[in-house]
């Protein structure tokens, strides 16, 4: 039994007929630490923007996070490619998660931000 049906254009057809037969030749990318970088310039613009946010808050928390990964899904959707696909599949989450935690500590200067 075929997977192809009877709806499937030519073009798929040309898709899946030029698709590598095996991932060996594919390397992977990590993406986290770009991602990280990014979202980290927006969180410190988000926290420039909500000055009263306060590091125990759950609710500035969360604000934080969606905020970050909706500009970073934004970008991604304007972008495509492999960075696309890692931010869409989580990895914009991840990144957005990891600074806001960085951004919204008390103790956390500009000086260790830049470390991420």
């Amino acid at each position: 039994m075929s997977f192809l049906n009877s709806n499937a254009t030519s073009n798929q057809i040309k898709m899946i007929e030029q698709a590598p037969e095996s991932l060996e030749g594919l390397q992977y990318s990590d993406f986290s630490f770009q991602l990280e970088k990014l979202a980290l310039f927006l969180a410190q613009t988000w926290k420039d923007n909500h000055p009263e946010a306060q590091a125990e808050s759950e609710a500035d928390f969360n604000c934080c996070v969606m905020a970050v990964a909706t500009e970073l899904a934004i970008a991604a959707a304007a972008v495509g490619g492999p960075i696309a696909l890692e931010i869409l599949t989580g990895g914009g989450s991840a990144a957005a998660c990891t600074v806001c935690k960085q951004v919204l500590q008390p103790n956390c200067n500009s000086a260790d931000r830049q470390t991420v």
